[in-house]
């Protein structure tokens, strides 16, 4: 019998590459519409749980907008996130499903490095079981299962 796990490896691989492009959140930044100069904007995210304990948060959006441009970031697994900004005002805003966003205003300077905390409250309304972009990575997934019984269906005969 010949092994099925190309077939696996297929179908994970095409999964991930769908899954990357939904979660990259970093739009590309045009150099030639800002000045010379910027800073870092980063910090923590984290949360209250049902039984008032505070946890990071992992996969919460964070977004600063100065009213023309828009920089994108994804906390990390300890709820940490970093983002180059250019100089300039900047509206910083978080948001996680499940918790009510939250929003500060920061000045960047050229070197400047800014740390901004967020601390969410639950918002008591529904959260989805997974977020819509995941779908099309559940129907991969799903169709690569269904290629391997039907091979395994027909090497049994």
């Amino acid at each position: 019998m010949r092994p099925t796990r190309s077939v696996a490896v297929v179908a994970f691989t095409i999964a991930m590459l769908l899954l990357g492009t939904k979660l990259v959140g970093a739009q590309p930044q045009p150099q030639q519409e800002f000045g010379a100069g910027g800073g870092m904007i980063y910090g923590t995210v984290y949360g209250f749980t049902y039984d008032d304990g505070l946890v990071p948060i992992a996969w919460a959006t964070v977004h600063a907008y100065n009213g023309r441009f828009t920089f994108n970031a994804s906390t990390s697994e300890g709820g940490g996130y970093e983002m180059f900004v250019p100089q300039g005002t900047w509206n910083v805003t978080v948001a996680q499903p499940g918790y009510v966003s939250q929003a500060t205003i920061v000045a960047v300077s050229a070197g400047s490095s800014s740390a901004i905390n967020f601390t969410l409250n639950e918002c008591n309304c529904a959260v989805p079981e997974f977020p819509s972009g995941m779908a099309s990575v559940l129907a991969v997934l799903a169709l690569a299962a269904v290629l391997v019984a039907v091979k395994r269906t027909k090497r049994r005969k």
